[in-house]
């Protein structure tokens, strides 16, 4: 069976692919999100591709790649059985000894588990990944984020991540920090009479005055994590479309409000009813920042 062969994992840099869609599912549920960093790291391990790894050996390249002390490995492994993979031998009676075998599910099961679609991966160094409970938990919401060097993020509000990811703002804030997730501040501006660009001001009002203010947006994000290829995720998509998964979710058109490129915005068939749209680089009055247009 390939999955009784050593672990041929010296000398290799083990990296691991993750799916927004189910870090971000586990995140709002609340629950599996130790299973679901299990699940990335046993993928992780499993350098063969073979979805089988032999118990003893995988729980000893836990221990040593990934920081785990075996009863926690094992607790795991426990957990995790019938969602994320199965574990498959005489000895499981036994708490898991001998050689009982690993099957990992696959991306397609894991993602019908979660009633989801996975989303488009990134990749993550174990050297970044391996560490403390919080420091996974904060990698699994960084992967919400598109990776570094990624096109233009559109701005997102606190309360908006709140509500996609189930974490709320102050813990975000910790996971940004552990994550190192970098974020870039965006203002609203429009057009004066003259077709120069100049800052959206709103009123605030004060204890004892009031006084004007630029408006400011919500801030863009990008993770530390490098882009990773589509991989299955194409067919995975397809997959679940074709059987309906969340067809309620499809069936609505969504509302935007943030356009790169006045193409999209022509071709958008919903808009907000307060649209923006990026400025270009050399047209920005702040150089480093980003700066979006009242259309």
């Amino acid at each position: 069976m390939p999955g009784q062969q050593p672990l041929p994992l010296e000398g290799r840099q083990l990296e691991l692919k993750l799916y927004p869609g189910l870090s971000t599912a586990a995140l709002n549920a609340g629950r599996d999100k130790k299973e679901v960093a299990l699940w990335y790291e046993l993928r992780a391990i499993n350098v063969n591709g073979s979805s089988r790894l032999v118990l003893n050996e995988a729980v000893a390249a836990l221990v040593k790649h990934f920081d785990y002390t075996e009863s926690t490995a094992y607790r795991l492994l426990r957990a995790g059985r019938g969602k994320l993979w199965e574990i498959k031998g005489s000895s499981l009676s036994s708490g898991f000894r001998g050689r009982s075998v690993i099957k990992i599910y696959s991306l397609l099961q894991v993602a019908e588990y979660f009633n989801t679609y996975p989303g488009r991966p990134s990749e993550v160094k174990v050297s970044d990944f391996k560490g403390p409970r919080a420091k996974k938990t904060a990698w699994l919401y960084a992967s919400f984020f598109k990776p570094g060097g990624s096109r233009a993020t559109k701005p997102i509000s606190r309360a908006s991540i709140e509500v996609a990811t189930g974490v709320g703002r102050r813990q975000q804030r910790r996971y940004d920090k552990l994550a190192a997730i970098k974020r870039v501040y965006n203002g609203a501006f429009q057009q004066d009479s003259q077709g120069k660009l100049v800052p959206v001001r709103h009123l605030v009002f004060g204890k004892s005055r009031q006084w004007l203010k630029d408006r400011r947006l919500g801030n863009s994000y990008n993770s530390r994590a490098l882009k990773a290829p589509r991989g299955m995720t194409k067919r995975v998509d397809a997959e679940l479309r074709h059987r309906s998964l969340n067809q309620d979710k499809m069936s609505c058109v969504p509302i935007k409000r943030f356009f790169l490129t006045p193409q999209s915005y022509i071709k958008s068939p919903e808009r907000h009813e307060e649209p923006f749209l990026l400025v270009k680089m050399r047209e920005r009055l702040i150089p480093g920042r980003m700066e979006w247009c009242l259309v």
